[in-house]
């Protein structure tokens, strides 16, 4: 599923599925198949400026999205995003997702990590702190912009059929196979809910049958899933982060792939490699860009799901 010190306030979302307040965000393609849960704002009248904080119940879902915007149309105010919890309980089963935390500039959507839910039926718990800081770099004083924090969740299309006595017998589906890229410790290259947003998290998951969010393809010199392509994001430099982003002509989408398994950036004079930060093997641990040293978690070889 990656600060200085901020200044704490709390404006509470209520729980359940409530109908947001408009607030003046363009809602994105992206969140055509989205239920707006709800959003909440971030201010100097809170009760400590310059963060809100959602904690609400949502369905089973598929996948969890924040979107900021500055509600005064600035497009380059630092925000983070902090999911302090999110559990989800199906089938008598609970399965808990660990914290994190993503900083951006506005317009910005993070793809919350989800929970790898089947279940047509359940509910997921969901804590969500916004903030943006209030000192620059160098601390001095500053003074940010009123932001709108907004939470959607992708619903698990139902199933279920009504039945009777003279039906037909069920039949078992087995999902489809995907082809993708598998790496340290057997890990899959995954994209966060299986997003087409720009900035998704590129991340490791456990390989799953028929996970399309593990379907990645290698054609081009560009790592491509749903369209989209793996970008060493804003040109970093070794410890980048790896996102999704719309395909271009820079270097920090361009790969090559090399014998040894190694994906090898254009950008930064062909010294970076895909990497899996410090071996993990923990779901959710985003991708980044590193030294090539032809070590284990720099190599990725073709998988079939």
């Amino acid at each position: 599923m990656m600060r200085g010190i901020r200044r704490l306030a709390v404006c509470t979302a209520a729980t359940g599925l409530l109908a947001a307040v408009a607030v003046g965000i363009n809602i994105e393609t992206a969140h055509a198949q989205q239920s707006e849960v709800t959003s909440c704002t971030g201010a100097s009248t809170n009760t400590v400026p310059w963060q809100c904080t959602i904690d609400t119940t949502i369905p089973s879902t598929s996948g969890i999205t924040m979107d900021v915007t500055d509600n005064t149309g600035t497009s380059n105010e630092d925000v983070t995003v902090d999911v302090t919890t999110l559990s989800c309980t199906y089938n008598s089963t609970t399965d808990t997702e660990p914290a994190s935390e993503e900083t951006g500039e506005t317009p910005l959507t993070d793809n919350v990590s989800p929970l790898p839910l089947t279940a047509e039926t359940g509910t997921c718990d969901i804590v969500v702190t916004t903030s943006t800081p209030t000192t620059d770099s160098s601390g001095a004083t500053i003074t940010p912009d009123e932001f709108t924090a907004t939470l959607y969740y992708t619903p698990i299309a139902s199933t279920s059929t009504s039945t009777s006595a003279s039906a037909t017998p069920t039949t078992t589906t087995t999902a489809a196979s995907v082809n993708g890229f598998k790496g340290y410790k057997g890990m899959c290259v995954d994209d966060n809910g299986n997003s087409s947003a720009n900035r998704a998290k590129i991340q490791i998951w456990t390989c799953g049958s028929g996970d399309k969010a593990e379907a990645w393809t290698f054609s081009n010199n560009e790592l491509v899933h749903n369209g989209k392509c793996a970008n060493d994001q804003g040109d970093a430099g070794s410890g980048g982060k790896v996102i999704l982003y719309s395909c271009g002509s820079a270097g920090n989408d361009k790969w090559s792939e090399l014998s040894n398994g190694e994906f090898k950036l254009k950008a930064h004079n062909g010294t970076l490699c895909l990497n899996d930060a410090r071996n993990s093997t923990k779901n959710g641990t985003q991708l980044i860009v590193y030294k090539c040293t032809d070590s284990a978690n720099e190599k990725w070889s073709k998988s079939i799901a």
